[in-house]
Protein backbone atom coordinates (compact mmCIF):
# COMPACT_ATOMS: atom_id res chain seq x y z
CA UNK A 1 0.00 0.00 0.00
CA UNK A 2 2.79 2.16 0.74
CA UNK A 3 4.58 1.86 -2.60
CA UNK A 4 1.44 2.33 -4.16
CA UNK A 5 1.13 5.59 -2.93
CA UNK A 6 4.59 6.80 -3.52
CA UNK A 7 4.14 5.90 -7.36
CA UNK A 8 1.30 7.56 -7.09
CA UNK A 9 3.12 10.77 -5.58
CA UNK A 10 5.94 10.40 -8.09
CA UNK A 11 3.65 10.25 -10.99
CA UNK A 12 1.72 13.00 -9.78
CA UNK A 13 5.10 15.42 -9.06
CA UNK A 14 6.53 14.10 -12.50
CA UNK A 15 2.89 15.72 -14.28
CA UNK A 16 3.22 18.61 -11.50
CA UNK A 17 7.02 19.67 -13.11
CA UNK A 18 6.27 18.54 -17.33
CA UNK A 19 3.25 21.19 -16.68
CA UNK A 20 5.88 23.63 -15.17
CA UNK A 21 8.06 22.89 -17.89
CA UNK A 22 5.69 23.52 -20.41
CA UNK A 23 4.52 26.95 -19.38
CA UNK A 24 5.72 30.00 -21.08
CA UNK A 25 7.93 32.62 -18.76
CA UNK A 26 5.35 35.21 -17.10
CA UNK A 27 5.89 38.63 -19.72
CA UNK A 28 8.04 41.10 -17.89
CA UNK A 29 5.28 44.19 -17.14
CA UNK A 30 7.44 46.04 -14.74
CA UNK A 31 10.42 48.12 -15.99
CA UNK A 32 13.97 47.05 -14.75
CA UNK A 33 14.84 51.15 -14.14
CA UNK A 34 12.79 53.65 -12.49
CA UNK A 35 11.79 56.58 -14.63
CA UNK A 36 14.04 59.19 -14.45
CA UNK A 37 13.91 61.59 -17.50
CA UNK A 38 17.20 62.67 -19.46
CA UNK A 39 17.26 66.67 -19.25
CA UNK A 40 17.08 67.95 -23.37
CA UNK A 41 20.08 69.56 -22.93
CA UNK A 42 21.49 66.61 -22.19
CA UNK A 43 19.89 64.79 -24.78
CA UNK A 44 21.27 67.37 -27.30
CA UNK A 45 24.73 66.48 -25.84
CA UNK A 46 24.27 62.76 -26.31
CA UNK A 47 23.10 62.88 -29.58
CA UNK A 48 25.67 65.22 -30.71
CA UNK A 49 28.34 62.88 -28.84
CA UNK A 50 27.04 60.53 -31.25
CA UNK A 51 27.63 62.14 -34.21
CA UNK A 52 23.28 61.56 -35.03
CA UNK A 53 22.66 62.66 -38.35
CA UNK A 54 19.73 62.18 -40.92
CA UNK A 55 21.10 59.03 -41.84
CA UNK A 56 21.06 57.43 -38.53
CA UNK A 57 18.12 54.94 -36.58
CA UNK A 58 18.56 56.16 -33.37
CA UNK A 59 17.56 53.58 -30.55
CA UNK A 60 16.16 54.83 -27.09
CA UNK A 61 15.99 52.10 -25.07
CA UNK A 62 14.19 52.45 -21.94
CA UNK A 63 12.60 55.79 -23.80
CA UNK A 64 10.15 57.24 -20.82
CA UNK A 65 8.18 59.86 -22.63
CA UNK A 66 10.28 60.04 -26.05
CA UNK A 67 12.31 63.10 -25.54
CA UNK A 68 15.47 61.30 -27.19
CA UNK A 69 13.77 59.62 -30.44
CA UNK A 70 11.59 63.28 -30.82
CA UNK A 71 14.83 65.02 -30.43
CA UNK A 72 16.51 62.80 -32.95
CA UNK A 73 13.66 63.74 -35.58
CA UNK A 74 13.50 66.93 -34.79
CA UNK A 75 16.56 68.69 -34.02
CA UNK A 76 18.91 66.04 -36.14
CA UNK A 77 17.34 64.70 -39.08
CA UNK A 78 17.29 61.40 -37.79
CA UNK A 79 14.76 58.06 -37.55
CA UNK A 80 13.75 57.22 -34.00
CA UNK A 81 12.66 54.58 -32.18
CA UNK A 82 11.62 54.26 -28.12
CA UNK A 83 11.14 50.84 -26.44
CA UNK A 84 9.29 51.54 -22.92
CA UNK A 85 7.50 49.04 -20.58
CA UNK A 86 5.58 51.39 -19.12
CA UNK A 87 1.93 51.76 -21.45
CA UNK A 88 1.55 55.04 -20.13
CA UNK A 89 4.80 56.34 -20.80
CA UNK A 90 4.22 54.94 -24.70
CA UNK A 91 1.02 57.27 -24.89
CA UNK A 92 2.85 60.37 -23.89
CA UNK A 93 5.27 59.69 -25.93
CA UNK A 94 3.11 59.46 -28.80
CA UNK A 95 1.57 62.33 -28.06
CA UNK A 96 4.53 64.22 -27.71
CA UNK A 97 5.59 62.90 -31.15
CA UNK A 98 2.65 64.97 -32.47
CA UNK A 99 3.23 67.86 -31.14
CA UNK A 100 6.20 68.17 -32.27
CA UNK A 101 5.62 66.99 -35.69
CA UNK A 102 7.62 63.96 -35.81
CA UNK A 103 4.99 61.45 -35.78
CA UNK A 104 5.98 59.73 -39.25
CA UNK A 105 9.65 59.56 -38.30
CA UNK A 106 9.12 58.20 -34.74
CA UNK A 107 8.04 55.08 -33.23
CA UNK A 108 7.33 53.36 -29.75
CA UNK A 109 6.96 50.08 -28.88
CA UNK A 110 6.14 48.87 -26.09
CA UNK A 111 7.82 45.77 -25.17
CA UNK A 112 11.31 44.77 -22.77
CA UNK A 113 13.93 46.34 -24.28
CA UNK A 114 16.04 42.72 -23.55
CA UNK A 115 13.36 40.94 -26.15
CA UNK A 116 13.65 43.68 -28.61
CA UNK A 117 15.67 43.12 -32.07
CA UNK A 118 18.01 46.45 -32.14
CA UNK A 119 19.69 45.00 -35.43
CA UNK A 120 18.33 47.94 -37.53
CA UNK A 121 20.02 51.00 -34.81
CA UNK A 122 22.84 52.95 -35.91
CA UNK A 123 22.57 54.92 -32.87
CA UNK A 124 21.47 53.21 -29.02
CA UNK A 125 21.31 55.53 -26.22
CA UNK A 126 20.80 54.29 -22.55
CA UNK A 127 19.97 56.33 -18.76
CA UNK A 128 19.46 52.64 -17.15
CA UNK A 129 21.25 51.45 -13.90
CA UNK A 130 24.78 50.15 -14.22
CA UNK A 131 23.70 46.93 -13.60
CA UNK A 132 21.23 46.67 -16.45
CA UNK A 133 23.94 48.84 -18.65
CA UNK A 134 26.26 45.40 -17.84
CA UNK A 135 23.36 42.86 -18.67
CA UNK A 136 22.85 44.74 -22.01
CA UNK A 137 26.63 44.85 -23.11
CA UNK A 138 26.14 41.19 -25.02
CA UNK A 139 23.13 42.16 -26.97
CA UNK A 140 24.68 45.25 -27.79
CA UNK A 141 27.52 43.66 -29.27
CA UNK A 142 25.89 40.78 -30.28
CA UNK A 143 23.25 42.37 -32.28
CA UNK A 144 24.34 46.09 -32.96
CA UNK A 145 26.41 46.58 -36.46
CA UNK A 146 29.97 47.43 -36.49
CA UNK A 147 30.42 51.43 -36.05
CA UNK A 148 27.25 51.53 -34.33
CA UNK A 149 27.29 54.04 -31.49
CA UNK A 150 25.93 53.84 -28.07
CA UNK A 151 25.48 56.71 -26.04
CA UNK A 152 25.00 56.36 -21.65
CA UNK A 153 23.70 58.93 -19.53
CA UNK A 154 25.65 58.48 -16.10
CA UNK A 155 26.94 55.24 -15.99
CA UNK A 156 29.48 52.45 -18.21
CA UNK A 157 28.77 49.20 -19.56
CA UNK A 158 30.85 46.88 -17.54
CA UNK A 159 34.38 46.70 -18.38
CA UNK A 160 34.35 47.65 -21.74
CA UNK A 161 35.88 51.06 -22.04
CA UNK A 162 34.40 53.97 -23.82
CA UNK A 163 35.83 55.60 -26.85
CA UNK A 164 34.79 59.11 -25.82
CA UNK A 165 33.74 60.30 -22.27
CA UNK A 166 32.03 64.05 -22.32
CA UNK A 167 31.59 66.32 -19.06
CA UNK A 168 28.20 68.30 -20.05
CA UNK A 169 26.38 70.58 -17.32
CA UNK A 170 27.67 68.74 -14.63
CA UNK A 171 27.08 65.40 -16.07
CA UNK A 172 29.18 62.60 -17.89
CA UNK A 173 28.56 61.05 -20.75
CA UNK A 174 30.07 57.69 -22.61
CA UNK A 175 29.89 56.81 -26.04
CA UNK A 176 31.25 53.73 -28.18
CA UNK A 177 32.00 52.07 -31.36
CA UNK A 178 30.51 48.52 -31.60
CA UNK A 179 34.21 46.94 -33.29
CA UNK A 180 34.08 44.77 -35.73
CA UNK A 181 36.20 41.61 -35.48
CA UNK A 182 39.68 42.07 -36.01
CA UNK A 183 40.94 38.89 -34.41
CA UNK A 184 43.13 36.24 -35.68
CA UNK A 185 46.05 35.53 -37.94
CA UNK A 186 46.14 36.95 -41.61
CA UNK A 187 48.05 36.67 -44.75
CA UNK A 188 49.03 40.07 -46.00
CA UNK A 189 49.91 41.10 -49.75
CA UNK A 190 50.91 44.56 -50.23
CA UNK A 191 51.02 45.82 -53.66
CA UNK A 192 53.14 48.95 -54.99
CA UNK A 193 53.86 50.41 -58.07
CA UNK A 194 57.08 48.25 -58.32
CA UNK A 195 57.03 45.92 -55.82
CA UNK A 196 54.38 43.33 -53.92
CA UNK A 197 55.18 42.22 -50.28
CA UNK A 198 53.93 39.28 -48.15
CA UNK A 199 53.98 39.91 -44.45
CA UNK A 200 52.01 37.86 -41.62
CA UNK A 201 49.78 40.12 -39.14
CA UNK A 202 48.68 38.86 -35.77
CA UNK A 203 46.34 40.30 -33.98
CA UNK A 204 45.02 40.12 -30.54
CA UNK A 205 41.11 42.00 -29.78
CA UNK A 206 39.74 42.83 -26.43
CA UNK A 207 36.53 44.81 -27.36
CA UNK A 208 37.50 48.08 -29.48
CA UNK A 209 41.57 47.62 -28.23
CA UNK A 210 43.92 46.01 -30.19
CA UNK A 211 46.95 44.57 -30.27
CA UNK A 212 49.13 43.73 -33.82
CA UNK A 213 52.52 42.34 -34.61
CA UNK A 214 53.68 42.14 -38.54
CA UNK A 215 56.43 39.79 -39.52
CA UNK A 216 58.02 38.47 -42.92
CA UNK A 217 60.89 35.92 -43.24
CA UNK A 218 63.44 38.84 -41.69
CA UNK A 219 61.62 40.67 -39.03
CA UNK A 220 58.79 41.63 -36.87
CA UNK A 221 57.45 44.75 -35.98
CA UNK A 222 54.86 45.57 -33.38
CA UNK A 223 52.72 48.48 -34.04
CA UNK A 224 52.98 51.07 -31.50
CA UNK A 225 49.45 52.58 -32.51
CA UNK A 226 46.93 50.11 -33.47
CA UNK A 227 43.39 51.44 -33.47
CA UNK A 228 39.76 50.13 -34.36
CA UNK A 229 36.48 51.80 -34.76
CA UNK A 230 33.26 49.86 -36.20
CA UNK A 231 35.00 47.76 -38.80
CA UNK A 232 38.14 50.75 -39.62
CA UNK A 233 41.07 49.59 -38.90
CA UNK A 234 44.65 51.92 -38.84
CA UNK A 235 48.17 50.63 -37.76
CA UNK A 236 51.22 52.55 -37.56
CA UNK A 237 54.95 52.05 -36.11
CA UNK A 238 58.03 53.31 -37.02
CA UNK A 239 61.65 52.03 -36.21
CA UNK A 240 64.90 53.46 -36.15
CA UNK A 241 68.53 50.96 -36.23
CA UNK A 242 72.16 52.25 -36.98
CA UNK A 243 70.52 54.97 -37.73
CA UNK A 244 68.56 54.22 -40.52
CA UNK A 245 64.29 54.40 -40.11
CA UNK A 246 61.45 51.98 -41.35
CA UNK A 247 58.51 53.40 -41.33
CA UNK A 248 54.77 51.09 -41.50
CA UNK A 249 51.42 52.26 -42.28
CA UNK A 250 47.98 50.34 -42.61
CA UNK A 251 44.90 51.83 -42.81
CA UNK A 252 41.79 49.72 -44.26
CA UNK A 253 38.23 48.41 -43.02
CA UNK A 254 37.27 44.91 -42.42
CA UNK A 255 35.01 42.83 -44.26
CA UNK A 256 34.06 39.49 -42.82
CA UNK A 257 37.30 37.73 -43.43
CA UNK A 258 38.95 40.18 -46.01
CA UNK A 259 41.14 43.47 -45.12
CA UNK A 260 41.22 45.80 -47.96
CA UNK A 261 43.08 49.31 -47.85
CA UNK A 262 46.27 51.93 -48.63
CA UNK A 263 49.65 50.94 -46.75
CA UNK A 264 52.58 53.37 -46.32
CA UNK A 265 55.94 51.65 -45.92
CA UNK A 266 59.07 53.38 -46.08
CA UNK A 267 62.47 50.98 -46.03
CA UNK A 268 65.53 51.79 -44.19
CA UNK A 269 67.50 52.43 -47.43
CA UNK A 270 64.60 54.48 -48.94
CA UNK A 271 64.01 58.30 -48.74
CA UNK A 272 60.06 59.02 -48.72
CA UNK A 273 57.62 56.05 -47.64
CA UNK A 274 55.93 54.57 -51.12
CA UNK A 275 51.99 54.03 -51.11
CA UNK A 276 50.71 50.11 -51.16
CA UNK A 277 47.55 48.61 -51.65
CA UNK A 278 46.80 45.99 -49.31
CA UNK A 279 44.59 43.01 -48.53
CA UNK A 280 44.64 40.53 -46.08
CA UNK A 281 42.94 37.04 -45.50
CA UNK A 282 42.12 35.44 -42.33
CA UNK A 283 43.44 32.39 -41.36
CA UNK A 284 42.62 31.14 -38.71
CA UNK A 285 41.21 32.84 -35.22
Amino acid sequence: MIKKVIISLLVITGIIICVNCDRKPVKKTQPDTPFASTPHKIVKEMLKLADTGKDDIVYDLGSGDGRIVISAARDFGAKGVGIELDGELIKESIENAKKEGVEKKVRFIQEDFFEVDIKDATVVTLYLLPEINELLKDKLLKELRPGARVVSHMWGIGDWEPDKILNAYDKTLYMWFVPDCANGDWLVVAKGRYASKNYNLKIKQRYQKIKAVLSDDKKTYEFSHANLYGNEINLYGSYAYKGKVTILSFEGFIRGDVIEGKAYIKEPDSLYPEEFMWKARRVRF
